[in-house]
């Protein structure tokens, strides 16, 4: 029986060309620390050690201390030095990248038909950036933080998709089995692949012949799917 209900942000309750976020929230944050770093140094390394955290999970660690670990080592910046401006960056300047994306309107609707049918749910976003960050994208989806049971970011979680131990992870926060929670998000592989731990999935879209999913279709078929209450 499903409990729980993961939703994926970008590409499922909100709308955005992800090449076109990346460059501007780069191009946004990298000032802040040109008194340290060239801002073009600066970008190559955040995505660098981005990656590193995707793929190379370091046991017992928090993505933010992995990401820290890698970055510093090839800045040579500290922790210390670094992260009062990433916060300052998050707290002042992130809001404005709100205007490249949009509110999917029915991802909205089906979080609040799952929360009033009484389903557990959860963001089950790429847990690269800090809380301050993904509570900022949750209410450009039109939603509030409140909302979630658990909202994954760099501080509290220790891997990413498509890493197995993202979700989980999530179930063990959950205090539920994979089996009780069903994934929704839009990419074929990272979001899918919440089905080798024994979750259900809703692709958002249409799947092609290779791609394996329980259910499938856009957001106003997960909303009926979850008011008929036969997931």
């Amino acid at each position: 029986m499903i409990k729980a209900i993961l939703f994926d942000l970008d590409g499922t309750l909100t709308l955005m060309d992800q090449e076109e976020f990346m460059r501007n929230y780069i191009g946004l944050l990298a000032p802040r620390f040109s008194h340290l770093i060239s801002p073009e140094k600066f970008g190559k390394n955040v995505m660098r050690s981005t990656e590193t955290i995707i793929k190379e999970p370091k046991e017992g660690k928090t993505n933010l201390q992995n990401f820290f670990e890698d970055f510093t080592k090839v800045t040579g910046l500290t922790y210390t030095t670094l992260w009062p401006i990433f916060e300052e960056f998050y707290k002042t300047d992130f809001p404005a990248l709100s205007c490249l994306v949009k509110v999917n309107s029915e991802g909205k609707r089906a979080v609040e038909s799952a929360i009033q049918q009484g389903y557990t749910v959860a963001i089950a976003s790429n847990p690269v950036m800090p809380t301050l960050a993904i509570e900022e994208r949750i209410r450009w989806a039109g939603l509030s933080p409140e909302q979630f049971s658990l909202i994954p970011s760099m501080e509290n979680f220790h891997f990413c998709k498509p890493q197995l131990g993202f979700y989980e992870e999530i179930a063990h926060c959950l205090g539920l089995s994979p089996k009780e929670c069903m994934m929704v998000g839009n990419h074929p592989i990272e979001d899918l692949v919440a089905r080798n731990t024994g979750m259900k999935t809703f692709l958002v879209g249409t799947p092609s012949e290779d791609v394996q999913t329980d259910y499938y279709g856009d957001l106003l078929e997960l909303n009926k799917l979850i008011l008929r209450g036969n997931i």
